[in-house]
């Protein structure tokens, strides 16, 4: 992911802009059972990250769309959100669902995604 997102900002603004944020963005969590990740990039260069992600559509080959769901200060409130976000994806899924072993698995996956979230060392 951090790979396509490099070449989403050369290809939105070229060699200055890659260099200003190259080993400035981070990944700080990947949910890929949830679909979700946080990513942290320098407040400077915000609004063209948001722009370099939403122009992305294929990543590691996979057709991908990316919507950026909160923007915060802190990796803490970030981690608020996310959490937040998940619970209310899950939990429409949940109800989305009649199969019990279906819904027995999205509440796996919920817990499993809350204590990844939480478990999240603050940097």
């Amino acid at each position: 992911l951090q790979n396509a997102i490099y070449n989403s900002i050369e290809e939105n603004y070229g060699q200055f802009g890659l260099g200003h944020v190259q080993g400035r963005i981070k990944i700080v969590y990947l949910g890929l059972l949830s679909g979700t990740a946080l990513i942290r990039v320098p407040a400077d260069f915000e609004k063209q990250s948001r722009v370099s992600l939403s122009s992305l559509v294929v990543v590691n080959s996979k057709r991908c769309v990316l919507n950026v769901i909160h923007v915060g200060g802190t990796i803490r409130s970030c981690q608020k959100q996310l959490v937040k976000h998940n619970v209310n994806v899950l939990h429409r899924q949940m109800l989305d669902t009649h199969d019990v072993r279906e819904r027995e698995q999205i509440k796996g996956v919920l817990e499993e995604t809350l204590k990844d979230i939480r478990n999240l060392a603050v940097s």
